[in-house]
């Protein structure tokens, strides 16, 4: 079975990086566009200067690789 072209067991960005991503910009209250604005770019900047992220999203989509293919592609969100 093919899988689709967006399937979100196998976009990373959608489930690690994202997440990642929202914990840093919500982690404090937000008052004004302009606040999340600022945090976005906060986040952005922490995450380029954390070197493994990008190796820790990767491992992320193997993990979501194997876990598909090991339950036949029902699904998995309750083994990771």
């Amino acid at each position: 079975m093919s899988w689709p072209p967006r399937s979100p067991d196998l976009t990373p960005n959608d489930f690690f990086l994202w997440c990642h991503i929202n914990a840093l910009i919500y982690e404090s209250p937000l008052d004004s566009e302009k606040d999340l604005l600022a945090h976005i770019v906060e986040s952005a900047a922490t995450i380029m200067q954390q070197p493994d992220i990008f190796e820790r999203t990767s491992h992320s989509l193997l993990l979501r690789r194997r876990l598909g293919i090991e339950v036949v592609g029902r699904t998995f969100e309750h083994l990771l």
